[in-house]
């Protein structure tokens, strides 16, 4: 407990050092979600990367499964073998979700009860409670037209003229919830169909307790949406998905150049010559013809590659120059 009360004290007082630089109690939550984002982001990245790991594999584990379908001690110990010679650990990814949770209700009770863990003497206390008491203060800490200490429920009791920021904010959080989770299913090389179905009824069970609940807390979840994507994006551009690493920057054009370049250098190109018998060797390289020279002609090719001369041709070539 002594932990646990250190954490909310925590976040009491990041909060309040945040609201003594922008005084606003909405801004406050969105900077204390970037700043809880930015600690957790080793663990998150782990976490992607250890998902990204799994889902490459996912077809030599389906085949240990299919090899040793009846024989689960066999197929345990082969598929731990597996594991250690491909550096994957199985829980790397559900580990970093469970060490956020504990940050997720430290962080509900601090923004339900928030009079409790801000600093007495800090300006955020003397905003929103003024010279009461902690036992008699009544916290309200205005965004955007909400009143973060109340619920999405609790305002659409007022009317809807006062309850529209409070369901635009639920659907902000529907919307990137469906986006996030769309972006990690899309990665997937083979989609597993349990998977697909949590992606879809996931961001509705966020959507119904973001009814519920503060929004404040909503306005956290909004953030963390936000950041996850983000984050996401940059993991795989970094280190690819499923399917296999990002290709390297230049490397298409690298090689199209080559391809190009071939058809332009000269080389040589060996072929083989039916009527002389062997084999002929001739020059790839281009020439350029200049305007007004005539296309030569050219004759039987012998074995080594140069034309046999002809008396005929001798016989033309003295007449034209004796004229």
């Amino acid at each position: 407990m002594v932990i646990w009360d250190s954490i909310r004290d925590g976040m009491g007082s990041i909060l309040a050092f945040f609201y003594s630089i922008v005084p606003n109690g909405g801004i406050g939550i969105i900077l204390l979600t970037v700043a809880v984002r930015l600690a957790l982001f080793p663990l998150t990245a782990k976490q992607a990367k250890s998902m990204i790991a799994m889902q490459r594999v996912q077809p030599e584990i389906k085949k240990l499964q299919a090899k040793h379908k009846n024989d689960r001690q066999k197929l345990n110990e082969e598929m731990m073998k597996f594991y250690k010679e491909n550096e994957i650990n199985p829980l790397g990814g559900c580990l970093p979700l469970l060490l956020q949770m504990p940050v997720f209700f430290a962080l509900f009770q601090t923004l339900h009860k928030i009079q409790d863990f801000i600093p007495t003497d800090s300006k955020m206390y003397a905003d929103i409670c003024g010279t009461a008491k902690v036992s008699a203060c009544k916290p309200h800490m205005s965004f955007l037209g909400m009143d973060l200490q109340k619920s999405a429920s609790q305002a659409a009791k007022a009317g809807l003229a006062d309850a529209w920021p409070y369901l635009v904010l639920v659907g902000l959080v529907l919307i990137t919830g469906y986006l996030q989770q769309r972006q990690t299913m899309r990665n997937q090389t083979t989609p597993n169909p349990q998977m697909a179905i949590i992606s879809k009824v996931f961001p509705i069970v966020f959507g119904f307790i973001s009814w519920g609940i503060l929004s404040g807390v909503v306005l956290y979840f909004f953030t963390s949406n936000l950041w996850q994507i983000g984050q996401q994006e940059v993991v795989l551009r970094t280190i690819g998905t499923a399917a296999g690493p990002p290709p390297k920057k230049g490397k298409g054009e690298l090689n199209s150049g080559s391809s190009s370049g071939s058809g332009k250098s000269g080389g040589t190109k060996v072929d083989d010559d039916p009527k002389s018998g062997g084999t002929s060797t001739k020059s790839t390289k281009p020439s350029t013809p200049k305007s007004g020279a005539k296309k030569p002609t050219t004759g039987a090719k012998g074995a080594s590659g140069s034309p046999p001369s002809s008396s005929g041709n001798g016989a033309r070539s003295n007449r034209k120059r004796k004229r």
